[in-house]
Parts: structure tokens; sequence; C-alpha cells
């Protein structure tokens, strides 16, 4: 447990709430392999570009792929990638995230929704997804837009934690990405790192209070 009682709870997005980060992840590795001059470690690449915002993965990719790449195009091809991957799959909710939810809202732990994408993206995802009305479970969401610095800056999960009135040392937060883990860490928030399916990197998973594997120990360690 953490050093004091919990009293609200931060939940990442992409990874976390949805599994939309494979999503993103999949139509970012079919643009590249679609360029007129593949990238030769697409894998690698993308998973530099997980848990940034969106600036921030122009960035890399920008940086990566050369001036002769339009960001702009490629962005717009790597977006209409993505919506035909939700349009014929949905965006599901990541396993036992959606009954995660539910128990501590009804348990009465405030709840926020910190993440480094835009609005848009997340009002769509909960849209699209099969229970829409979990939005309103969320006290505060925070996004890119929101803040001045997105994550890995703590920004956001100090704003998510002076708008629902406690202290960070007593929020928890649970992440997916080293660069969500960052600014959990540096808001100062009790963190759990969720990594379902590979083995994070060392140095994250020894930062962290403890790595999960489903989001039933968020509850068992709540409890």
């Amino acid at each position: 447990m953490s050093a004091l009682p919990i009293a609200a709870v931060a939940l990442d997005k992409d990874g976390v709430t949805f599994d939309s980060e494979r999503i993103y992840a999949d139509a970012l590795l079919s643009t590249l392999r679609a360029l007129s001059k593949p990238y030769p470690e697409p894998e690698a690449l993308a998973a530099r570009c997980s848990g940034e915002s969106s600036t921030a993965t122009a960035a890399i990719l920008q940086a990566a792929l050369g001036d002769t790449v339009d960001m702009k195009v490629f962005f717009a091809d790597w977006f209409a990638r993505r919506d035909a991957i939700i349009e014929a799959h949905g965006v599901p909710f990541m396993p036992g995230a959606d009954a995660l939810i539910e128990r501590l809202y009804a348990e009465g732990y405030p709840l926020a929704l910190v993440s480094a994408d835009d609005e848009e993206n997340v009002l769509a995802d909960f849209q699209r997804s099969a229970k829409p009305e979990l939005l309103q479970c969320f006290s505060v969401v925070i996004t890119a837009g929101n803040v001045a610095k997105t994550k890995p800056d703590a920004e956001p999960y100090l704003r998510a934690a002076a708008y629902l009135g406690v202290d960070t040392a007593r929020m928890l937060a649970v992440e997916d990405s080293a660069v969500g883990v960052q600014a959990a860490l540096a808001a100062g928030c009790p963190t759990l790192l969720f990594a379902a399916d590979a083995a994070p990197p060392a140095a994250t998973a020894q930062a962290v209070l403890r790595v999960i594997r489903h989001h039933d120990e968020v509850w068992e360690f709540l409890s």
C-alpha cells in the first residue's frame, strides 16, 4: 500500500481504460509500411510514440522519417487506417476496465481520466464503446488541450488532483507507459504500472509501487 490512504483514482485512457493503444499502434505500423520508402524498424518507432501527445508523436516521427514526409498527409493516412479498424471492431475496453470504473464509482472514489490525447478523441472513444455512459463516472477529464505541458510533465496529474480537491500523494494513478509513469510520479502520485502483455522496462517497473497484469489488481491494492 501507499503511505497515505487513497482518496481518489486517476486512470490513463489509451492502454489502461481502452484497448486503443493497440489500435493506434497497428494503424501506425500499417502507415509506416505503406510509405514509398518504408522505415527499417517500424515496431521500434511505434513503441517510441507510445503514451506521447500528438505534438510529441509528430516530432518523433518527423525526426525519424525526415522532412520529405509531410506530417499532415502522414497523420491523415494514419488516422484513416485507425478509423477503419475502429469501424470494423469498435473501441473495446481493456479487459476488466469497465468493471473497475463501475466499482470504483459505486464505492465513492472520485475518478479522473488523465490522457495526453485530444478531447475529441477521448469523447469519440467513449461514444464508440459498449458503455459510453461510463464517461459520466469521471469527475474530471484532463486532455492535452487542458494543460500547457502534457505527459511526461506532471501538470496533467497536478490539475486532476487540484480539481478533485485531493493531495497527489492520495491520488492513485494507473498508467501503462513510461511517459505516463514519469508524469504521475513527477506529480507525487502513488502509481501502478499496467503491463498486461509484455514485460515493462526495468527502470519503469522499479519506479512504481506495483506492476499489475489485470484491473482486478487495482481493487486488490486499494483493499
